[in-house]
């Protein structure tokens, strides 16, 4: 017997030593998975290896509080509005909503499971549009609350879509290229293979921790696997114009801010006496130096003092007056404001957003400014170049307060109108201006050759005149134009139902959602 059990315990002395190890294995990760950006272990075929990057995959919820705020934001406009209430009751959720996981091969050899979402707010108006996020804070709450915006975005300046969004929960700095390009594929493939976008479905863009670069490869992905389609380019915007994209979206949501704050304190005196009409001479302070708060910032050092400008690792102050594209050179060789010969630097990020200024314009990530920093908060109009960047404690507070606050939904919407443009251009397959720029050229010299004879004309005068409209020029005309359209409809509704601008804005997309709803009925109510 003793030798039967001692032959046993030698024949199963492999299997024990592998299920003991299994079992030190799964409880090391159960304790490492308690800290959200601790190292992790992966197992290869290699055997038990080190990752280089922070875990980052985990379903979590962290969004919960900006969808919550999201929804709040909606149900107090939609009391006002004059709307079906099981049409407010549809508006309330998103209509479809993708949790994706696959498989992902780093560099070093290491296997992981990287986690994605794609949500589907409203089909009210196909396609639905919306960008790809890649960051470690995407979850599935942060996702719906974006596809939502989208939806009151779309809606308030016009533009025929329905709102989406799209989230990759990882942290692109600590990918190289080709790791990145393997993950966006095999994302994108991921929404392809199950027909979830497309140039009539559901049309991406960029967003934080993507660019132009990434909607490249998403378009060649599609294109691969949709050869037939001859519309095909147009399954995402934001693409290098190179495979079809449009000159002027890269800086067109911080333009539309610029735009959009021109034609605003061209009013002004309808909403506070104490503030001078036009920018000029108007303080401004940025919170973000990405693609939105580089641009915002740069237009608007054309006719203000652009003061204080902040990013995740501090901020710099200077009183005189902020040289943006110097500022910007540094910050792309260093990464940091540290260093810059003029102004004063900060570590301390956040603390920007309480410099007393004219015009504070959050650029960056969602709910910066709170319960925690509203009561030091000294801007007089904050314009909201982010989704999301005002909790719904902090509205309430700043606007109870005298603070005019622009809407996100409004402020940072000309990247989805220029988008819109970039769209159809890719589904009649002719650059704008392509077939009118020379006829309208020789049809102005013709002009000024004429005026010449009557008058005198200065060679600014003579140029405006004599040069035909190039697709930049149609880009930025139409989104100039839509900003201050939308903005005429958003101050309409402020001063006939006496709220402020987010909830006018928001009320003017309902309606309009919900006129399209009722025009459109359904099968299945």
């Amino acid at each position: 017997m003793i030798r039967s059990l001692q032959k046993f315990g030698r024949s199963n002395k492999r299997k024990w030593i592998a299920i003991l190890a299994a079992r030190n294995f799964r409880t090391l990760r159960a304790k490492q998975s308690q800290t959200r950006y601790t190292k992790i272990l992966s197992v290869s075929p290699y055997g038990i290896q080190k990752r280089r990057f922070a875990e980052s995959s985990a379903p979590h919820g962290e969004g919960k509080n900006f969808l919550s705020d999201t929804r709040k934001f909606f149900d107090g406009a939609a009391s006002l509005c004059q709307v079906n209430p099981g049409i407010l009751k549809i508006l309330e959720e998103c209509r479809t909503v993708f949790r994706i996981t696959f498989p992902f091969r780093d560099d070093h050899g290491n296997l992981h499971t990287v986690y994605a979402y794609r949500a589907q707010h409203s089909h009210h108006r196909l396609p639905v549009k919306g960008g790809i996020r890649v960051s470690e804070e995407v979850d599935l709450q942060e996702t719906m609350a974006l596809a939502m915006l989208m939806t009151w975005k779309c809606a308030c300046l016009d533009v025929p879509f329905g709102g989406a969004k799209g989230g990759i929960r990882l942290n692109p700095k600590q990918l190289s290229p080709r790791e990145m390009e393997k993950v966006i594929r095999s994302y994108a493939t991921e929404l392809i293979c199950f027909q979830v976008i497309g140039p009539g479905i559901d049309v991406p863009a960029p967003d934080i921790g993507t660019g132009a670069r990434e909607m490249a490869w998403v378009r060649d992905q599609y294109q691969m696997m949709h050869r037939w389609d001859t519309d095909g380019a147009g399954v995402v915007t934001g693409k290098p114009r190179e495979v079809g994209g449009i000159d002027g979206r890269t800086e067109a949501t911080g333009l539309g801010v610029y735009y959009a704050l021109k034609h605003f304190f061209d009013r002004i005196a309808d909403f506070r006496n104490d503030i001078s009409v036009g920018l000029s001479g108007k303080t401004v302070v940025v919170q973000g130096f990405g693609n939105v708060g580089y641009h915002a910032a740069k237009y608007m050092s054309q006719d203000c003092k652009v003061i204080a400008i902040g990013e995740f690792n501090g901020f710099i102050h200077d009183k005189n007056g902020i040289d943006v594209e110097a500022l910007h050179k540094h910050w792309l060789k260093n990464g940091t404001f540290q260093g810059y010969a003029k102004g004063t630097f900060s570590k301390d990020n956040l603390k920007v957003l309480e410099c007393e200024c004219d015009i504070l314009i959050p650029a960056a990530k969602e709910m910066v400014i709170n319960e925690g920093n509203m009561k030091n908060i000294k801007a007089r109009v904050i314009a909201e170049a982010a989704n999301g960047p005002t909790s719904y404690r902090a509205h309430k507070h700043l606007t109870q307060n005298g603070v005019l606050i622009l809407p996100d939904m409004y402020m940072n919407a000309g990247g989805v109108v220029v988008s819109y443009f970039e769209w159809l251009k890719n589904l009649s397959h002719v650059r704008w201006g392509r077939l009118t720029k020379r006829m309208e050229g020789n049809r102005g010299h013709a002009i000024v050759s004429a005026l010449k004879q009557v008058t005198t004309l200065t060679p600014k005068m003579e140029e405006l005149i004599g040069q035909g409209a190039s697709e930049r020029d149609f880009a930025y005309s139409g989104l100039e134009d839509s900003m201050a359209d939308a903005l005429g409809q958003i101050c309409t509704y402020a001063k006939e139902k006496n709220v402020d601008f987010r909830t006018a804005a928001m009320m003017n997309s309902i309606n309009k959602v919900a006129r399209v709803w009722d025009l459109n009925s359904s099968a299945f109510i």
